[in-house]
């Protein structure tokens, strides 16, 4: 599913325009952006939490260069979902 499919099942659930729905999407990714990038958390109860991780440089081998090369080290927002979201996707 892509955003504009995720906007236009929203629009149908709500009953909001896709427009209304469009900027809600909008802004809750912005604002997990913001949290994270301060290095806070986002926490939803019965859904899950948001958290800034970072991930060390590695080392691989690049099988078209016939070399190793190192990757950078970067920051990136993982999400961690709860048991109750977990297990609803079971029933």
């Amino acid at each position: 599913m892509n955003k504009c499919e995720l906007v236009e099942l929203l629009a149908k659930r709500t009953g909001f325009s896709k427009v209304c729905c469009l900027k809600v999407l909008e802004a809750a990714k912005e604002t997990i952006v913001e949290v994270c990038s301060k290095g806070g958390q986002i926490s939803v109860k019965n859904f899950g939490k948001f958290v800034l991780k970072e991930r060390k440089s590695c080392r691989y081998f690049n099988p078209q260069i016939q070399r190793f090369c190192t990757s950078v080290a970067k920051k990136v927002i993982e999400f961690q979902g709860f048991d109750a979201f977990k297990y609803a996707l079971d029933k």
